[in-house]
């Protein structure tokens, strides 16, 4: 079976770090990441650089993949670049969307409708941050969880269920995934952990049992969201082909064309290492 390994290293995996990263650097992590055979690559966020300093070079990094975008400036700023293909983001807890976006699901909800309703869903992904709990509001409920979900209906056909916190369990997986199938969504995952990548793991295995076919990673083990305290590293894409490739799944990508990638990543860590040394 044909499983996409949705690579973040390049957004998600810089974004939250104090250390500057090379744009040069940035552009040769992309091309490692393609060169391994990787087709599905979040390359960069058009954020306010003074909210998201790291991406602040986000016109010269784009390369061709998919760009994040929180608001009608950065849209702007993205199609200006090339981009056709976007992630937006919102969340159930409500504490997360005003450190997020600096408004309301309601109010983020209707800021997208102003400017996406000529992109086609299918260059749309739509992440729900916190889907599996929060540190501010708990556990969402599952009226909630269909209403996120049918929000992200106005807008893409994917939606990215994001355990920030690393908070989720197998159950809960099995239900996003029956959430998602009962509103004719595709379901995505997009993990974090605390330090033991087995629980990310045990949620993937999850997801396939569930039908899920698409999840995130990040080059390295790079990343974390920079609006939530402890939010927990990311899965590295080497740990997930390698276990999607033991348990029988084509996932595409040359593990070993993965190492120059790699290589980039650890650079990229030991360069961090020098704010904290």
């Amino acid at each position: 079976m044909k499983v996409t390994v949705y690579e973040v290293g390049p957004r998600d995996g810089l974004q939250a770090l104090k250390q500057p990263v090379e744009t040069s650097t940035k552009i040769k992590l992309i091309d490692a990441l393609y060169s391994a055979g990787l087709k599905n690559i979040e390359e960069t966020s058009f954020a306010h650089p003074k909210l998201v300093p790291q991406m602040a070079d986000a016109n010269e990094v784009f390369r061709k993949g998919s760009v994040l975008i929180m608001n009608k400036r950065g849209y702007d700023r993205a199609v200006a670049a090339g981009a056709t293909k976007f992630s937006i983001v919102f969340s159930p807890c409500e504490t997360f969307n005003m450190n997020n976006m600096g408004k309301t699901r309601s109010e983020i909800v209707l800021m997208y409708k102003t400017f996406l309703d000529k992109v086609p869903k299918k260059n749309v992904r739509v992440y729900i941050s916190m889907a599996f709990g929060s540190p501010y509001s708990g556990i969402p409920n599952i009226s909630t969880l269909i209403s996120c979900i049918r929000d992200a209906k106005m807008f893409g056909r994917t939606v990215v269920f994001a355990d920030t916190v690393g908070a989720g369990t197998r159950k809960e997986v099995q239900q996003l995934a029956e959430l998602a199938k009962n509103e004719h969504m595709k379901a995505a995952l997009h993990l974090h952990h605390r330090g033991n990548e087995e629980q990310a793991l045990q949620l993937i295995r999850a997801g396939l049992f569930s039908g899920i076919k698409e999840f995130d990673s990040s080059i390295g083990g790079l990343g974390g969201c920079p609006f939530t305290e402890n939010s927990g590293a990311n899965i590295s894409t080497e740990s997930l082909v390698r276990h999607l490739t033991a348990w029988g799944f084509n996932c595409g990508v040359d593990k070993a064309g993965l190492t120059n990638a790699s290589k980039i990543a650890e650079e990229i860590k030991l360069n961090e290492l020098k704010t904290v040394i």
